[in-house]
Order: C-alpha cells, then structure tokens, then sequence
C-alpha cells in the first residue's frame, strides 16, 4: 500500500491531483483545499490513504496525519465510503469534530451529501473516539467562531451558511477580531 508521496504536481482537476514521482504520475483525490491550493510545476508532500476494491484502486492525499487519522475514523463508520469522507474534510476538521461531540446534527446535514440518519450514526459511533483536547482546540478559528457569534449570527441574518462563515472565521488572521471587521472582511471576499 502506498502511505506517502512526495513530488511534481503535474497536472489537476476539481478534485485530484497528479503527483509524478520517480516517473510515475499518481492521480490522488484532495480535500478542497488541498486541490484549490495546489499549483502546477510545485513540489508537494502527501499522506496518502490506499482504497482498494474489486474494479479500483484510489488515493486519497492529505497535508497533515491528523487529516489522515480523521478520514479513517471517518472511514470507520457505516454508510461512509470515501468520497463521503472526503466531503465531510472540506470543513475545518475542528469544527467537524466538534459538531460530532456536541451531536450538532444541523451542522453535520449542511455537509453536501450527509444525511439525518448517516450524521447521527457518525455522531454516535465517533463521540467518544474523538479526543476532546483536538475537538476544542484545532485550529483557533473555532475558539475565534465562538467568541464572535455575533458576527455569525449577523452573516447568518444576510442569508450565508453557518458552516461557510465558520470555515471563513477559520482562516482569518489573528488581527481580525473585531465583529465588525469580520462582517466587512466576508462580505468582501463573497462579493
């Protein structure tokens, strides 16, 4: 089984990348943002997931092994294939996590594909499997998402979804706290 790889991004799509590595080019299936990030003719490092299955053999690329670790709990539960998995990770792992420990279904069914029962069973089978330190503390944007519910909840009354504000919140920079700045920051980049 394949496990890592590391080379040229030749070549992409909306969801894969091919990584050519000792001649041989590797079609390997990204989350979002690994795929939107990645640029043609750039080196890149992967953790890489082997599904194997009686017609296909498919990789599936991550930047980090706790990316990898989540995908395969993920993995683990019934009713989630791959791709499913894959759908879940293009929201910020944390909140992902913290929406299956807190069993916020609502959250867990705005995932594209994620339906009501398949979200309480992942709600059921991972919350106690999940360590809570890596919960609450993934990346500060969630800590960030709940201090500034206010600006949340005034994007959310503009008609935007929860978890759309809440993977941008993620991402902004330390110096953006403010819930006025966060407003005009979103609204710039969605306009």
């Amino acid at each position: 089984m394949i496990g890592y790889l590391s080379g040229l991004i030749i070549d992409k799509d909306e969801k894969t990348l091919t990584v050519l590595t000792g001649g041989i080019g590797y079609r390997v299936s990204g989350t979002t943002d690994l795929v939107t990030e990645a640029k043609i003719d750039h080196k890149v490092q992967l953790f890489i997931h082997t599904a194997v299955r009686e017609d296909d053999i498919s990789l599936y690329g991550f930047q980090k092994k706790e990316e990898l670790k989540f995908y395969k709990q993920l993995l683990n539960v019934s009713g989630i294939g791959p791709k499913m998995a894959m759908e879940i990770l293009a929201t910020p792992i944390a909140m992902t996590q913290n929406a299956i420990v807190s069993e916020d279904i609502a959250l867990l069914t705005k995932i594209k594909g994620l339906g009501k029962k398949t979200a309480e069973r992942l709600c059921l089978e991972l919350k106690n499997k999940i360590d809570p330190v890596m919960a609450g503390s993934g990346s500060d944007g969630i800590t960030k998402a709940g201090v500034h519910e206010d600006a949340v909840l005034a994007l959310e009354s503009l008609g935007y979804e929860r978890f759309q504000i809440i993977k941008f919140v993620a991402k902004l920079p330390a110096e953006i706290s403010e819930t006025e700045d966060i407003v005009k920051s979103f609204l710039k980049s969605s306009a």
